[in-house]
């Protein structure tokens, strides 16, 4: 079970790379868009089912735990945000996994808190308080975001639509990036692939999104 886990978990990732990579690429709303984006959701979905089973009974790790929950919660507000494009329309599993996800987050800062204590892998550390932190503010903020009774963004459901499923794509470019590390001889600085992708995958989808809200406000005038 272990192999099949792994060998699934390591194709879905090259095609969640690939069909990812294609969306960036097509043209927006098409059915090829929707429809490779929901192959690419259901692979990701595996990987990240794959990923929680290696690390529960196989390979125990809390810092790769959170890792996994983060970019199961990406990719799952990526897909539900476009069915619910109504403030006040949130179904109880939205609540449950924006809630879950930030105390996840709070779990990692206390598994931080016990490596500075211990004296024991400061990197580590360091990378657990980054992604604690992360994995918190987008539970909270989603929590908060249910609660709103009207927003000042006429298509929030899409500009959230676009953060969380490119970030589900950087946190795989990360996997990627991390797993061959030493392929690209940068073993030394190994934190730097785990920082990385999501400074610049920030920045890229905050571009697009701006840019993207220039479109509509053009479009309205």
């Amino acid at each position: 079970m272990e192999k099949f886990f792994i060998y699934s978990h390591i194709f879905c990732g090259a095609l969640v790379l690939l069909l990812g990579l294609m969306n960036i690429v097509a043209k927006k709303g098409t059915r090829r868009h929707v429809l490779i984006g929901r192959i690419y959701v259901w692979a990701m979905w595996w990987i990240c089912l794959s990923a929680l089973s290696i690390i529960t009974f196989y390979r125990f790790s809390m810092f790769l735990l959170v890792i996994a929950v983060i970019t199961s919660y990406t990719s799952f507000v990526g897909l539900r945000v476009l069915r619910r494009r109504q403030l006040g329309s949130e179904k109880w599993y939205d609540w449950t996994a924006s809630i879950l996800t930030a105390f996840f987050g709070i779990g990692l800062l206390i598994y931080a808190g016990m490596i500075f204590f211990s004296g024991k892998n400061e990197v580590l550390g360091i990378l657990s308080i980054v992604f604690g932190v992360l994995a918190f503010n987008m539970g909270f903020q989603d929590i908060r975001f249910f609660m709103k009774t009207e927003s000042d963004e006429k298509k929030w459901w899409l500009y959230q639509h676009i953060g969380a499923i490119s970030g589900s794509y950087i946190a795989a470019v990360t996997a990627f990036a991390v797993q061959n590390g030493e392929a690209l001889d940068v073993t030394s600085h190994n934190w730097l692939l785990w920082v990385l992708p999501g400074v610049i995958g920030g920045f890229a989808i905050s571009f697009t999104i701006k840019r993207q809200k220039k479109k509509n406000v053009r479009g309205l005038v």
